[in-house]
Protein backbone atom coordinates (compact mmCIF):
# COMPACT_ATOMS: atom_id res chain seq x y z
CA UNK A 1 0.00 0.00 0.00
CA UNK A 2 1.34 3.43 -0.89
CA UNK A 3 0.27 6.88 0.18
CA UNK A 4 1.50 10.31 -0.84
CA UNK A 5 1.71 13.21 1.58
CA UNK A 6 2.66 16.78 0.62
CA UNK A 7 3.63 19.42 3.15
CA UNK A 8 4.36 23.02 2.05
CA UNK A 9 6.94 24.60 4.38
CA UNK A 10 7.03 28.19 5.62
CA UNK A 11 9.88 30.61 5.75
CA UNK A 12 13.35 29.63 6.87
CA UNK A 13 12.95 31.89 9.89
CA UNK A 14 10.68 29.28 11.48
CA UNK A 15 13.25 26.47 11.19
CA UNK A 16 15.22 27.53 14.27
CA UNK A 17 12.08 27.53 16.40
CA UNK A 18 11.10 24.09 15.08
CA UNK A 19 14.50 22.63 15.96
CA UNK A 20 14.25 23.94 19.52
CA UNK A 21 10.72 22.64 19.99
CA UNK A 22 11.56 19.13 18.90
CA UNK A 23 15.09 18.71 20.27
CA UNK A 24 13.74 16.43 22.98
CA UNK A 25 12.57 13.68 20.62
CA UNK A 26 14.19 10.24 20.87
CA UNK A 27 16.56 10.57 17.93
CA UNK A 28 17.23 13.07 15.17
CA UNK A 29 18.70 11.84 11.91
CA UNK A 30 20.87 13.74 9.51
CA UNK A 31 19.69 14.30 5.95
CA UNK A 32 22.20 11.90 4.41
CA UNK A 33 21.08 8.95 6.53
CA UNK A 34 18.68 6.69 4.67
CA UNK A 35 18.52 3.35 6.48
CA UNK A 36 16.94 3.00 9.90
CA UNK A 37 16.76 -0.16 12.01
CA UNK A 38 14.02 0.13 14.60
CA UNK A 39 12.17 -2.05 17.05
CA UNK A 40 8.43 -1.86 17.65
CA UNK A 41 7.63 1.27 19.66
CA UNK A 42 10.74 3.22 18.61
CA UNK A 43 10.37 6.80 17.39
CA UNK A 44 12.75 8.71 15.15
CA UNK A 45 12.67 12.05 13.37
CA UNK A 46 13.83 12.19 9.77
CA UNK A 47 14.76 15.36 7.91
CA UNK A 48 15.52 14.39 4.30
CA UNK A 49 16.69 17.81 3.02
CA UNK A 50 18.66 20.60 4.61
CA UNK A 51 16.99 23.36 2.62
CA UNK A 52 13.62 22.67 1.03
CA UNK A 53 10.39 24.64 1.40
CA UNK A 54 8.02 22.10 -0.18
CA UNK A 55 8.35 18.42 0.66
CA UNK A 56 6.34 15.36 -0.40
CA UNK A 57 6.47 11.85 1.01
CA UNK A 58 5.55 8.62 -0.76
CA UNK A 59 5.16 5.76 1.72
CA UNK A 60 5.01 2.01 1.09
CA UNK A 61 4.17 -0.35 3.93
CA UNK A 62 2.07 1.97 6.04
CA UNK A 63 1.16 -0.89 8.40
CA UNK A 64 4.76 -1.15 9.50
CA UNK A 65 5.09 2.47 10.63
CA UNK A 66 2.99 5.50 11.35
CA UNK A 67 4.14 8.85 10.06
CA UNK A 68 3.38 12.33 11.31
CA UNK A 69 4.64 15.65 9.93
CA UNK A 70 6.39 17.98 12.31
CA UNK A 71 5.19 21.55 11.90
CA UNK A 72 5.30 22.24 8.17
CA UNK A 73 6.66 18.94 6.95
CA UNK A 74 10.35 19.57 6.42
CA UNK A 75 10.82 16.61 8.74
CA UNK A 76 8.63 13.73 9.84
CA UNK A 77 8.18 11.65 12.97
CA UNK A 78 8.29 7.91 12.29
CA UNK A 79 6.88 5.45 14.81
CA UNK A 80 7.51 1.70 14.42
CA UNK A 81 4.21 -0.22 14.73
CA UNK A 82 4.92 -3.79 13.65
CA UNK A 83 7.78 -5.93 12.38
CA UNK A 84 8.53 -5.60 8.67
CA UNK A 85 10.12 -3.34 6.09
CA UNK A 86 8.96 -0.24 4.28
CA UNK A 87 10.31 2.66 2.22
CA UNK A 88 9.69 6.38 2.35
CA UNK A 89 10.51 8.44 -0.74
CA UNK A 90 10.94 12.11 0.14
CA UNK A 91 10.70 14.60 -2.74
CA UNK A 92 11.72 18.22 -2.70
CA UNK A 93 9.29 19.79 -5.17
CA UNK A 94 11.51 22.82 -5.72
CA UNK A 95 14.17 20.85 -7.61
CA UNK A 96 12.57 17.35 -7.85
CA UNK A 97 15.33 15.90 -5.66
CA UNK A 98 14.53 12.57 -4.03
CA UNK A 99 15.82 10.75 -0.97
CA UNK A 100 14.73 7.22 -0.05
CA UNK A 101 14.58 6.03 3.56
CA UNK A 102 14.55 2.28 4.17
CA UNK A 103 12.91 1.30 7.44
CA UNK A 104 13.47 -2.13 9.00
CA UNK A 105 11.35 -2.84 12.07
CA UNK A 106 12.00 -5.86 14.29
CA UNK A 107 10.38 -7.30 17.37
CA UNK A 108 11.78 -5.94 20.63
CA UNK A 109 14.29 -8.14 22.42
CA UNK A 110 12.73 -10.11 25.25
CA UNK A 111 15.20 -11.38 27.81
CA UNK A 112 14.74 -15.08 28.52
CA UNK A 113 13.15 -15.91 31.83
CA UNK A 114 15.69 -17.66 34.02
CA UNK A 115 14.18 -20.53 35.92
CA UNK A 116 15.54 -20.39 39.43
CA UNK A 117 17.01 -23.74 40.41
CA UNK A 118 16.53 -25.12 43.89
CA UNK A 119 19.96 -25.51 45.44
CA UNK A 120 20.62 -29.00 46.81
CA UNK A 121 22.00 -29.47 50.31
CA UNK A 122 25.74 -28.90 50.41
CA UNK A 123 28.32 -30.61 52.60
CA UNK A 124 31.71 -29.84 54.02
CA UNK A 125 34.51 -29.87 51.47
CA UNK A 126 37.62 -31.39 53.02
CA UNK A 127 39.74 -31.71 49.89
CA UNK A 128 42.37 -29.34 48.53
CA UNK A 129 41.66 -27.83 45.16
CA UNK A 130 44.63 -27.27 42.86
CA UNK A 131 44.51 -26.65 39.13
CA UNK A 132 47.23 -28.64 37.40
CA UNK A 133 45.99 -29.26 33.84
CA UNK A 134 47.76 -31.65 31.46
CA UNK A 135 50.52 -30.00 29.46
CA UNK A 136 51.53 -32.88 27.19
CA UNK A 137 50.56 -36.39 26.09
CA UNK A 138 46.83 -35.78 25.99
CA UNK A 139 43.95 -36.50 23.65
CA UNK A 140 40.72 -34.90 24.88
CA UNK A 141 37.34 -34.80 23.14
CA UNK A 142 34.51 -32.59 24.41
CA UNK A 143 30.88 -32.65 23.31
CA UNK A 144 29.55 -29.16 22.65
CA UNK A 145 25.73 -29.14 22.75
CA UNK A 146 25.58 -25.64 21.26
CA UNK A 147 26.97 -26.94 17.95
CA UNK A 148 25.93 -30.56 18.49
CA UNK A 149 29.52 -31.50 17.64
CA UNK A 150 32.57 -32.88 19.39
CA UNK A 151 35.77 -30.84 19.67
CA UNK A 152 39.12 -32.61 19.98
CA UNK A 153 42.42 -31.32 21.38
CA UNK A 154 45.66 -33.30 21.01
CA UNK A 155 49.20 -32.64 22.20
CA UNK A 156 52.14 -35.00 21.88
CA UNK A 157 55.51 -33.33 22.35
CA UNK A 158 55.82 -30.53 19.78
CA UNK A 159 52.83 -31.78 17.79
CA UNK A 160 49.37 -30.32 18.41
CA UNK A 161 46.04 -30.79 16.66
CA UNK A 162 42.51 -29.43 16.88
CA UNK A 163 39.25 -30.56 15.31
CA UNK A 164 35.98 -28.68 15.90
CA UNK A 165 33.78 -31.42 14.42
CA UNK A 166 32.42 -28.99 11.82
CA UNK A 167 35.14 -28.99 9.19
CA UNK A 168 38.10 -27.37 10.95
CA UNK A 169 40.80 -30.02 11.24
CA UNK A 170 44.34 -28.76 11.83
CA UNK A 171 47.73 -30.19 12.79
CA UNK A 172 50.90 -28.20 13.53
CA UNK A 173 54.37 -28.46 15.02
CA UNK A 174 55.49 -25.97 17.67
CA UNK A 175 59.20 -26.42 16.90
CA UNK A 176 59.29 -26.18 13.09
CA UNK A 177 56.20 -24.02 12.58
CA UNK A 178 54.91 -26.45 9.98
CA UNK A 179 51.16 -26.30 9.68
CA UNK A 180 48.61 -28.50 7.89
CA UNK A 181 44.87 -28.68 7.40
CA UNK A 182 42.86 -31.72 6.38
CA UNK A 183 40.93 -31.86 3.10
CA UNK A 184 39.30 -35.26 2.68
CA UNK A 185 37.73 -34.26 -0.67
CA UNK A 186 41.15 -33.47 -2.19
CA UNK A 187 44.49 -34.69 -0.91
CA UNK A 188 44.13 -35.29 2.80
CA UNK A 189 46.63 -33.36 4.90
CA UNK A 190 47.62 -30.21 2.99
CA UNK A 191 50.45 -27.78 3.73
CA UNK A 192 49.39 -24.40 5.11
CA UNK A 193 51.42 -21.26 5.83
CA UNK A 194 54.17 -21.84 8.40
CA UNK A 195 53.46 -20.51 11.92
CA UNK A 196 49.89 -19.45 11.10
CA UNK A 197 48.29 -21.27 14.02
CA UNK A 198 47.33 -20.62 17.63
CA UNK A 199 49.05 -22.99 20.08
CA UNK A 200 46.69 -24.76 22.46
CA UNK A 201 48.31 -23.04 25.43
CA UNK A 202 48.08 -24.08 29.05
CA UNK A 203 44.44 -25.19 29.03
CA UNK A 204 41.09 -24.85 27.28
CA UNK A 205 37.32 -24.80 27.86
CA UNK A 206 35.75 -26.44 29.81
CA UNK A 207 38.76 -27.98 31.60
CA UNK A 208 39.70 -24.58 33.01
CA UNK A 209 36.20 -23.31 33.89
CA UNK A 210 36.05 -24.14 37.61
CA UNK A 211 39.58 -22.78 38.02
CA UNK A 212 38.67 -19.50 36.30
CA UNK A 213 35.06 -18.93 37.32
CA UNK A 214 34.72 -19.85 40.98
CA UNK A 215 36.09 -18.22 44.12
CA UNK A 216 37.89 -20.80 46.22
CA UNK A 217 37.58 -19.16 49.65
CA UNK A 218 34.88 -21.55 50.93
CA UNK A 219 34.10 -24.45 48.61
CA UNK A 220 31.82 -26.01 51.22
CA UNK A 221 29.19 -23.49 50.05
CA UNK A 222 29.05 -25.32 46.71
CA UNK A 223 30.11 -28.92 47.33
CA UNK A 224 27.46 -31.63 46.81
CA UNK A 225 29.65 -34.72 47.10
CA UNK A 226 31.26 -37.15 44.67
CA UNK A 227 29.80 -38.19 41.32
CA UNK A 228 31.31 -40.16 38.48
CA UNK A 229 32.15 -38.80 35.02
CA UNK A 230 33.89 -41.21 32.63
CA UNK A 231 34.34 -43.63 35.56
CA UNK A 232 36.27 -40.95 37.45
CA UNK A 233 35.06 -39.97 40.94
CA UNK A 234 34.64 -36.21 40.57
CA UNK A 235 33.90 -33.40 42.99
CA UNK A 236 30.43 -32.08 42.21
CA UNK A 237 29.88 -28.37 42.83
CA UNK A 238 26.69 -26.31 42.52
CA UNK A 239 27.46 -22.59 42.23
CA UNK A 240 24.43 -20.30 42.45
CA UNK A 241 24.65 -17.02 40.55
CA UNK A 242 23.37 -13.55 41.60
CA UNK A 243 20.73 -13.58 38.83
CA UNK A 244 19.14 -16.77 40.14
CA UNK A 245 20.81 -19.13 37.67
CA UNK A 246 23.28 -21.83 38.59
CA UNK A 247 26.36 -23.53 37.14
CA UNK A 248 27.35 -27.05 38.09
CA UNK A 249 30.86 -28.42 37.76
CA UNK A 250 32.20 -31.95 37.90
CA UNK A 251 35.91 -31.66 38.72
CA UNK A 252 38.68 -34.25 38.52
CA UNK A 253 40.37 -34.18 41.98
CA UNK A 254 43.66 -35.36 40.46
CA UNK A 255 44.27 -32.16 38.52
CA UNK A 256 41.38 -29.73 39.12
CA UNK A 257 40.10 -30.02 35.53
CA UNK A 258 36.38 -29.65 34.87
CA UNK A 259 35.11 -32.73 33.05
CA UNK A 260 31.52 -31.52 32.86
CA UNK A 261 29.94 -28.08 33.14
CA UNK A 262 26.21 -27.40 33.09
CA UNK A 263 24.30 -24.09 33.17
CA UNK A 264 20.84 -24.42 34.72
CA UNK A 265 19.01 -27.27 33.00
CA UNK A 266 20.79 -26.82 29.67
CA UNK A 267 22.65 -29.72 28.10
CA UNK A 268 26.12 -29.89 29.67
CA UNK A 269 29.47 -29.39 27.97
CA UNK A 270 31.17 -32.67 28.81
CA UNK A 271 34.43 -34.51 28.17
CA UNK A 272 33.82 -37.76 26.29
CA UNK A 273 37.42 -38.88 25.63
CA UNK A 274 39.98 -38.23 28.37
CA UNK A 275 43.34 -39.78 27.51
CA UNK A 276 46.14 -38.15 29.57
CA UNK A 277 48.67 -40.80 28.63
CA UNK A 278 48.62 -40.35 24.87
CA UNK A 279 51.98 -41.55 23.59
CA UNK A 280 51.50 -42.65 19.98
CA UNK A 281 50.17 -40.74 16.99
CA UNK A 282 47.83 -42.59 14.67
CA UNK A 283 46.91 -39.67 12.39
CA UNK A 284 48.50 -36.58 10.86
CA UNK A 285 50.62 -35.57 7.86
CA UNK A 286 53.43 -37.99 8.75
CA UNK A 287 51.06 -40.83 7.85
CA UNK A 288 50.45 -39.48 4.35
CA UNK A 289 51.81 -41.85 1.71
CA UNK A 290 51.34 -39.80 -1.45
CA UNK A 291 50.06 -36.48 -2.79
CA UNK A 292 46.55 -37.86 -3.16
CA UNK A 293 46.44 -39.90 0.02
CA UNK A 294 43.30 -38.82 1.93
CA UNK A 295 43.99 -40.97 5.00
CA UNK A 296 43.47 -39.01 8.18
Amino acid sequence: MQSIINFPTMKKALLTLMILCFAGLVMAQEANENEFKMTIGDTIVWKPFENCHSNGYNISGSKVISLKPIKYGDRIEIIAKQAGECNIIATCHEDNAEVVASIIVSEPYVAPVIEKMEKPATQAFTGTYKFNPPTDHYFVTIFNPASNCSETYMKLGENEAYNDGQGIDRFWNLKTGKNWYYRPEAQGWTDDVDWEFEPLGTSFFPLNTFANEVEKDDLSKYYLGMEQVLDIDCWHFFVDQPDGSAIQYWVDPANGCTLKRQVNNDAPRAVTVYDLNYTRLYFGPSFKKSLHDTTR
